[in-house]
């Protein structure tokens, strides 16, 4: 018998050296085809992720923003009211500086018995007008200023609050 397999045996290692092969490249295309479904499926886990963080990202954003633009309305309304309040007082204190310029006119226009003591106490009177009303001026200058800049502080510190989730040491 060994002298009818002499002329194929070559072919039948070289059959059998293919069969190998081929067991060996359907192993290796099997494996490498379960590592590739692994990956895909671990990628796709990892990319629901990062899709659910960006949509909690965008909703803290969103939240934030709201926040802000709150603050700055509220901060625009407590300006607009400071302001109110000051033209109120400012017209307050005119009527005053006016009623207070007419009584010391009116008390140095009676007590003069000189005209020139008159006209110098009408001078004083004027002058005395005139430094009350410059430093009502000044006094309503600075309460602008410094009910503009408290308002501006709070809405600072509101946003920045609001940024860091809260207040922070209080």
């Amino acid at each position: 018998m060994s002298r009818i397999l002499d002329p194929i045996r070559p072919y039948l290692w070289a059959a059998a050296l293919a069969l190998a092969g081929v067991a060996i490249w359907g192993a290796y295309s099997h494996g490498v085809s379960n590592e590739r479904g692994r990956w895909e499926k671990a990628q796709d886990k990892e990319a629901a992720a990062r899709a659910a963080q960006q949509k909690a990202n965008d909703d803290e954003s969103a939240r934030r923003l709201t926040t802000q633009k709150e603050i700055a309305e509220n901060a625009v309304q407590e300006r607009d009211a400071a302001r109110d309040a000051a033209d109120a007082a400012a017209l307050s204190g005119e009527r005053l500086r006016q009623q207070v310029r007419n009584l010391t006119l009116s008390l140095a226009a009676s007590g003069a018995r000189t005209p020139a003591s008159g006209e110098a106490a009408a001078a004083s009177a004027d002058l005395l007008a005139y430094v009350q009303q410059r430093l009502d001026e000044s006094a309503d200058g600075i309460a602008r200023y410094a009910d503009e800049a408290s308002i501006a502080g709070r809405a600072c510190e509101a946003s920045y609050d609001a940024l860091t989730n809260g207040p922070v040491g209080r």
